[in-house]
């Protein structure tokens, strides 16, 4: 009994020497990686771990683009493939109830008309392969979601004048088409200084499509403000301002008009 007391009393000072091993947090990489607690999520936004692996995962893809040895066809080719499986980051209005259910990334809205507190209205991203005016194909965590077109996604509604009764494409928000062709909408759009171009046809089907750099400047000048035709449709209240646009065809070879809208202007 005694020798077991001694061996005791001997060995307690070296169990209390032991000390607890030390683990050094690994810096952030870069400024994005302070934004969010979720890395990849943006600043100030709601955004699950889940939305930021595929902000991420998209962000990796845009570095890539981006190096130049890399040729326009490959990048159409590795933009176009991306889509088909992951969806493009696009923005929307929705409100907190979205959460419930394919949970985008949201921020608050700076239209004043948009933060009522009887009815609070969301700018939402989500990542989206197709777009049609019944719904969003979204997809999430491995799963694609049909998302019904209404309370929870509000994309941006596009008239295009090739008659005097419009056709109704929908665009995510503050995009604008570029050029028209085969009654198809072509949109040019930029993500941290890298251009790329989608078409999107009158049943929402989008595509990645080459972007003709040398046209930018003569199809940009085409894009002149005009006078709004009037017309019974009526947008979504999320939408507080129209505008018009002419807008190149390339079957036509002449410009038709085309109605936008904001949800305020800033």
């Amino acid at each position: 009994m005694l020798t077991g007391y001694l061996l005791f009393f001997i060995t307690l000072p070296l169990f209390a020497q032991v000390r607890p091993p030390i683990q050094v947090i690994p810096e952030p990489k870069t400024a994005a990686d302070f934004e969010h607690q979720f890395k990849g999520c943006f600043e100030n936004s709601e955004c699950d771990q889940v939305m930021g692996l595929q902000l991420g995962r998209w962000r990796e893809l845009i570095t890539k683009l981006k190096a130049p040895e890399m040729g326009e066809e490959k990048r159409v080719q590795f933009l176009e493939l991306f889509r088909a499986k992951y969806g493009l980051p696009i923005e929307f209005y929705t409100n907190d109830k979205s959460q419930l259910t394919f949970r985008p990334m949201i921020f608050n809205s700076p239209c004043k008309n948009h933060n009522l507190k009887e009815k609070k209205i969301l700018r939402g991203t989500a990542f989206i392969k197709a777009l049609s005016k019944e719904k969003a194909t979204v997809w999430r965590d491995q799963a694609q979601i049909e998302v019904p077109i209404g309370e929870f996604f509000i994309p941006q509604p596009v008239l295009v004048y090739f008659s005097p009764t419009p056709e109704v494409y929908f665009l995510p928000l503050d995009d604008q088409p570029l050029y028209l062709k085969n009654k198809e909408i072509h949109v040019l759009k930029d993500e941290d200084d890298y251009f790329y171009s989608i078409k999107i046809d009158r049943l929402g089907n989008w595509k990645a499509v080459a972007t003709d750099y040398s046209r930018l400047s003569e199809l940009e000048d085409k894009r002149q403000e005009v006078k709004c035709p009037s017309e019974t449709f009526s947008a979504p209240k999320a939408f507080g301002t129209e505008f018009c646009k002419t807008v190149w065809d390339e079957d036509t070879k002449k410009t038709v008009i085309v109605k936008m809208y904001r949800g305020c202007v800033i």
